[in-house]
């Protein structure tokens, strides 16, 4: 649990949330936007649609706010897109100010969750080598990683789900009711 008294909400990216999301990524320092979009640049704004939106084919895509103003701020992206074989490639990002304190694992771990309860066979991402936190992360789940056999400077990582999750049918992802609303708030450390 994090300390302190201010709520963090993680929920489903929605139509409306692209400006709060470029806001988010404009606001990360240089090496956070390389070691999420292997980029120190500007991202692109056909990325920030692909994190403000639901990705099709049972994909996810989660932000994680705070209170700001009279609305909110956005702190954290998660998201995963299906593939044919029924795997989620999985991403994080965590605002500067709040690495190092958990969030980045429960954004995994919550995808994790999801992932399983979809049916889908596993997860895999590529981290750079140089994010050691992501790798260390990664291995504590249990992902498997391994060096990118075409390009050193990357690893594959992956995690099988099915035999976690018993015989469940690989099937499409779809918000539940509950999920429509905030899927968690957590107290966050100030």
């Amino acid at each position: 649990m994090l300390r302190g008294g201010m709520p963090l909400t993680l929920r489903p990216a929605r139509d409306g949330d692209a400006p709060g999301v470029r806001a988010f990524v404009e606001g990360l320092s240089r090496e956070s936007r390389y070691l999420r979009f292997l980029s120190g640049g500007r991202v692109t704004d056909e990325t920030i649609h692909s994190l403000a939106a639901q990705p099709v084919r049972g994909g996810v895509a989660l932000l994680l706010t705070v209170p700001a103003g009279d609305g909110e701020a956005i702190v954290g992206s998660a998201q995963y897109v299906v593939d044919a074989g029924h795997v989620a490639e999985f991403a994080v990002v965590v605002s500067d100010d709040l690495q190092g304190q958990g969030l980045g694992r429960r954004l995994i771990q919550r995808l994790r969750q999801l992932a399983g309860e979809a049916g889908l066979a596993g997860m895999r991402g590529d981290v750079l080598s140089e994010n050691r936190r992501m790798l260390a992360i990664v291995r504590d789940f249990g992902f498997a990683t391994r060096r990118n056999p075409s390009d050193a400077t990357v690893y594959d990582v992956s995690l099988t789900l099915r035999a976690e999750h018993g015989a469940a049918s690989p099937g499409a992802f779809r918000l539940g009711r509950s999920d429509a609303r905030a899927i968690h708030v957590w107290p966050m450390d100030r």
